[in-house]
């Protein structure tokens, strides 16, 4: 598989449907061919497991898991203090495994935030304009095989920016369909009667008005119409939040804790999108 070698020739969405189609294990590279005289040239991965994005490595800017757990309201004030004590104490472990460890967080509820920061650090990938782009073919790291379930094609290429949304429609051009054999009973169009069928057209902006669409399908989630406002959205969060917290369902069936986690993953990611 021969993928380019530059961001620009391309968008982030069609790189990650390709690998997707394909069931691809291994790491996408991204380095950007530009940095202040002096900097080191910024590298960021995307880990995939058979197609689906697995982890995120990148030096753009995401929220702490802890940061991100206590503003949602999902982690007290002394359990987070807790936790920035531990690692200034140099504890070498990830966040999320000292949030467990230490019993200071629901391990669904770190579950899906980690899910949620792994969407939105793969979010700012997508605001790249250009960088070099490399794949290596190889097992996920140890760093990004952790116990996050990998981001659905859903999260990574629906509403996201395509190459077929760069060309502007008064370009697109259509072939006719394969000619039809004659029909020879009576009232049956001719060959050259035939109506052509012609593809959906695409959008004529730039990226096919990717930030419209991704804040439509987060207000779906949410279930909200498209005109919420900002406090409509922070009232069904707040009741969607409530109402799949994984304390709630501690004695649920597997299938319906992984499914309520699954849940509140998606309507965390919504609200995101929507207000952070």
């Amino acid at each position: 598989m021969i993928l380019p070698s530059r961001l620009s020739a391309t968008t982030l969405g069609d790189l990650l449907g390709r690998l997707y189609r394909q069931r691809t294990t291994g790491t996408l590279e991204l380095t950007d061919l530009w940095a202040p005289p002096g900097a080191v040239t910024s590298r960021h991965k995307i880990h995939l497991a058979s197609g689906l994005v697995a982890g995120v490595e990148t030096s753009l800017p995401a929220p702490p898991l802890g940061e991100l757990l206590r503003r949602e309201g999902f982690l007290a004030d002394p359990a987070f203090r807790s936790l920035l004590r531990r690692l200034g104490e140099g504890d070498p472990r990830p966040s999320g495994e000292i949030l467990v460890a230490e019993r200071l967080a629901d391990p669904a509820t770190v579950e899906a935030a980690l899910r949620v920061q792994l969407r939105m650090k793969l979010d700012a990938l997508f605001e790249l304009q250009d960088a070099a782009v490399a794949f290596h073919t190889a097992r996920p790291t140890k760093a990004a095989a952790r116990r996050v379930h990998p981001l659905e094609p859903c999260d990574f290429l629906v509403g996201r920016p395509r190459l077929r949304d760069l060309v502007p429609a008064s370009e697109i051009r259509y072939r006719r369909a394969p000619a039809r054999a004659q029909r020879f009973y009576p009232g049956a169009p001719k060959a050259h009667e035939e109506r052509r069928t012609e593809p959906p057209r695409a959008s004529s902006s730039r990226f096919g008005h990717p930030i419209p669409e991704a804040k439509r399908r987060a207000l779906q989630k949410l279930g909200l119409s498209e005109t919420a406002g900002e406090a409509d959205v922070r009232r069904a969060f707040r009741k969607l939040a409530i109402e799949l917290h994984p304390d709630r369902h501690a004695t649920a069936p597997a299938a319906t804790r992984d499914r309520n986690a699954a849940r509140f993953a998606e309507v965390s990611a919504a609200y995101h999108v929507l207000v952070a």
